[in-house]
């Protein structure tokens, strides 16, 4: 018998461990680092939908936000979670952790539930993030076993301070063919409190539509700087203060597996695992769609079980677009894959159906969604009007001078077109 083959073999089986390990390079964004990772959320304290689905956003010295996500194994693990502070980019700033942590940057997270009543079978780990003195960016990091190369998870979430104010007005855009179509976002600062030598390259402002990392202005431009009164303000007229204002978002309710809920055409249980068939989508295109929506964020919720969070099931979810095949790809988004245009948010085609379509595993829940392509305009299927509901948030950031990072000195939510 030639040995040499299987030698080879145990090598390589020896070595795969060490190889995936190498591979698991840490991203400054949402993002999971093993596919049994699954529905990771930073979110207020409380059990409302609306701290729920509420931004990752506290104040300084407030301990309010919590970390969870499941793994789809039966078995539990030593998951441990360090914190980075971060600039207004989102680089790694040079604030030391014992700057912004009264305790050693390192945390065991010790609450976990096992699954029960689903038929897939995970663990639920949830941990406290605890109170930051500094304000700022911040990412949260999980690795496994104490070794930082081993990663699990990366979450963003920000910790800000009432040291400026940031007013916030939204208007329709400056262009005249856009007018139907954008929303414009001006903003006016107050940096009494604050020593500000050079107000033009010591301040930043970020604004973001409905937490959408692919719908985020970092540092806008400046139109007028009032040094007197400590005032700044970002009116700009063209693109830089401009965002569309996209369409109201689709929904589906997986909160029940008995019976179909809402956008729900079947579900089934195959083989000890569930499946559902949402209702073909069709292009909205120039129809603006109004009514209630959660801004494309989701929820978890078990209406048969006890506990959402343990009892609810992960289901094989199929979304399908009728559409003629385009030239551009097309992906669903949401919160629930962080509006990352990727493999696993790429919808493919059925020639025979004359349909777009794509399986995801999801959570018991309830869900938004919405198509866009990666073409010249990304929101072609379902349009873009002013008079979508959408929620904008602000981030002030200051350095100050010789310091080692962008601290966040103020912060605003305004929902604009708020219907509720």
């Amino acid at each position: 018998m030639n040995i040499k083959p299987l030698y080879l073999s145990l090598i390589l089986a020896l070595l795969m461990p060490f190889a995936t390990l190498a591979q698991k390079e840490l991203k400054f964004d949402n993002r999971v680092y093993e596919p049994t990772i699954k529905t990771v959320q930073i979110n207020s304290n409380g059990n409302s939908v609306e701290s729920v689905i509420a931004p990752p956003v506290t104040r300084v010295n407030r301990q309010q936000l919590w970390l969870s996500f499941d793994d789809l194994r039966e078995n539990a693990d030593y998951y441990y979670v360090y914190f980075i502070h971060c600039n207004a980019d989102w680089t790694p700033s040079s604030i030391r952790p014992n700057a912004f942590l009264n305790t050693f940057n390192e945390f065991e997270i010790t609450e976990f539930e096992f699954s029960s009543e689903a038929k897939q079978k995970y663990v639920n780990y949830s941990f406290a993030i605890p109170a930051f003195k500094t304000s700022g960016n911040y990412l949260a990091v999980v690795y496994r076993d104490r070794d930082k190369e081993d990663l699990i998870l990366s979450q963003r979430f920000y910790v800000f301070e009432d040291a400026a104010a940031a007013g916030v007005s939204i208007n329709r855009s400056a262009d005249a063919g856009k007018r139907l179509n954008n929303q414009r976002v001006e903003v006016t600062l107050n940096y009494a409190n604050l020593k500000a030598v050079d107000p033009k390259t010591q301040f930043k402002v970020m604004v973001k539509q409905n937490q959408r990392e692919d719908l985020t202005t970092y540092n806008l431009p400046s139109t007028f700087i009032d040094q007197n009164n400590k005032t700044i303000r970002y009116q700009n007229l063209g693109d830089e203060n401009e965002f569309p204002g996209t369409n109201e978002f689709r929904s589906f309710d997986l909160g029940t597996i008995t019976f179909t809920g809402r956008n729900v055409q079947s579900v089934k249980v195959v083989e000890n695992r569930v499946s559902a068939e949402l209702r073909p989508d069709m292009p909205l295109g120039d129809g603006y769609l109004q009514g209630l929506d959660i801004n494309g964020q989701f929820y978890i919720r078990d209406l048969e079980g006890r506990s959402g969070q343990s009892t609810a099931e992960y289901v094989n979810t199929k979304l399908s677009l009728k559409l003629p095949q385009k030239q551009d790809n097309v992906y669903v988004l949401g919160a629930f894959n962080n509006w990352q245009k990727n493999e696993t948010s790429l919808m493919h085609y059925n020639s025979e159906l004359e349909q777009y379509e794509l399986e995801v595993l999801l959570k018991q829940g309830w869900y938004n969604y919405t198509y866009v392509t990666d073409g010249q305009d990304p929101f072609s299927i379902d349009g873009s009007f002013f008079d979508t509901e959408n929620l904008y948030e602000v981030f002030v950031y200051y350095r100050p001078m010789g310091g080692r990072g962008d601290l966040l000195v103020a912060y605003s939510a305004t929902a604009y077109n708020s219907r509720r």
